[in-house]
């Protein structure tokens, strides 16, 4: 194991979301690490080995932090930034001679850049994106780093299936927020082809994980189509409860058009479930036509068939869904992205690998 430090920015460190979950990962990658986390209560002192000073959503403090931090950094130190919006912070670290990776995740990598962004791309050492989606989108956004090398590193997640339900369902199982910003996941869409669903598998229910301040809308929208009987919304769930969901299901279904990973996808596929997805990050993910379905969510008629499809055979669905297992032990669990992650960091640097 190496002694070289390491420093991450990030957002949140102890959150339910994507970027929280890929700064856990980072953090789990490296032995000597410092997190400074812009969201975090300044009560979160440590994480694992790790040691957090969180900044009460006060940018003045992270931006401190980080110069002090820096007062004691070299060319030995390592700082990522988990997210494109806080690489401005590690520039104190440049400074110093600190070897800087900036991660690409998302819609926030999507768009121009801001002069500051610039300045901190352009003394960043390593650029990784967590999909090629990702990369490619940013890319087309910023013409200047067109032809940038950037690294493209899948996250993945822990194995912790549990299981097989003895109580399958014939049903079809969406994970995500409902957020009044964020209606490109696809309840809409899901909801609009259900009583299609309905009337070819009577049977068939869809079940709603997540929260949001779209959520009523989208109960009501179940009660307006006459789909509310098969429609059933389950809140947020703890990590056991969501495991329950997942092994429970028959498919997993988000028609989502603008993921930048997708782990909802990581987490169908660890439990065996066969999975629908849309073009882009999540066709990285879904083996189509081996593990899944890939389906342009404007073609609501293809939708609706591969719905049916998995739902109304579920000896199909479940060879799928194995197929997607094995697609996950191989290419997706916690300890294939700290190899893949540490190699491009620092390729002398041994992944914590368990």
């Amino acid at each position: 194991m190496s002694a070289q430090p390491v420093i991450v920015l990030t957002p949140n460190l102890g959150g339910r979301d994507g970027v929280s979950r890929l700064a856990r990962l980072v953090t789990r990658a490296f032995e000597d690490v410092t997190v400074l986390a812009l969201h975090e209560s300044a009560a979160m002192t440590s994480f694992e080995r790790a040691e957090v000073h969180g900044c009460e959503g006060r940018k003045s403090r992270l931006v401190a932090l980080s110069v002090r931090a820096a007062a004691a950094a070299d060319t030995q130190t390592g700082v990522i930034a988990v997210h494109l919006h806080l690489s401005p912070a590690a520039l104190p670290f440049t400074a110093r001679g600190a070897a800087l990776t900036t991660i690409l995740c998302g819609v926030e990598a999507w768009k121009p850049l801001t002069w500051m962004q610039r300045a901190a791309i352009d003394r960043t050492e390593r650029l990784v994106a967590i999909s090629a989606h990702t990369r490619d989108r940013f890319r087309a956004a910023n013409p200047p780093f067109a032809h940038r090398a950037i690294d493209v590193c899948h996250p993945g997640v822990e194995d912790m299936r549990s299981s097989m339900a003895r109580d399958r369902r014939s049903a079809a199982l969406i994970v995500g927020r409902m957020a009044s910003d964020e209606r490109y996941k696809g309840h809409d869409v899901l909801l609009e082809i259900w009583p299609e669903v309905v009337r070819a598998l009577p049977n068939a229910m869809l079940r709603v994980v997540g929260e949001g301040d779209d959520r009523q809308r989208l109960e009501d929208k179940a009660d307006e189509l006459d789909v509310k009987d098969s429609v059933t919304f389950l809140g947020s769930l703890d990590d056991e409860a969501l495991e329950r969901e997942y092994n429970r299901c028959t498919a997993f279904v988000m028609p989502s058009k603008d993921e930048g990973f997708g782990f909802v996808f990581v987490e169908a596929m660890r439990a065996g479930r066969a999975c629908i997805a849309s073009h882009g990050a999540a066709a990285e993910i879904v083996d189509d036509g081996v593990s899944g379905v890939i389906i342009d969510p404007a073609d609501r008629a293809q939708l609706t068939a591969s719905v049916v499809r998995l739902l109304g055979d579920r000896v199909a669905a479940d060879r799928m869904g194995a197929r997607g297992r094995t697609r996950f032990l191989r290419e997706f669990t916690e300890a294939r992205f700290r190899e893949r992650f540490s190699a491009i960091v620092d390729p002398s640097v041994p992944a914590l690998v368990e």
